[in-house]
């Protein structure tokens, strides 16, 4: 297993509806994974039921949700760091995709 990280230009529609400008003189830009753990299941089919069973423990009802602690932090981040949502762009996507469900 892999991870695998992207980067693409879009800030002619990401960011704040092309208003803020990727700054590109603090290229090259770098992502760093360290000490990433991945807990899985095996998919062998399109049908992934195979990972709904409550033997994973991200499927445990405390994971369901976050807490109010995280939940506020979650929030504080959010709002300070993110500039563009495609769950909510709807002139971009009408219909709401699957995973923003």
């Amino acid at each position: 297993m892999q991870i695998e990280a992207t980067l693409w230009d879009a800030e002619s529609w990401a960011t704040n509806g092309g208003k803020t400008k990727t700054d590109w003189s603090y290229a090259p830009f770098k992502a760093n994974f360290q000490g990433f753990d991945v807990s899985g299941c095996q998919v062998l089919t399109s049908n992934a039921k195979n990972c709904s069973s409550d033997n994973y423990w991200w499927n445990s009802q405390k994971f369901w949700q976050l807490d109010p602690l995280r939940q506020s932090q979650y929030e504080r981040i959010k709002h300070k760091y993110m500039t563009y949502d495609y769950c909510t762009d709807r002139k971009r996507y009408p219909e709401i995709p699957l995973e923003c469900l």
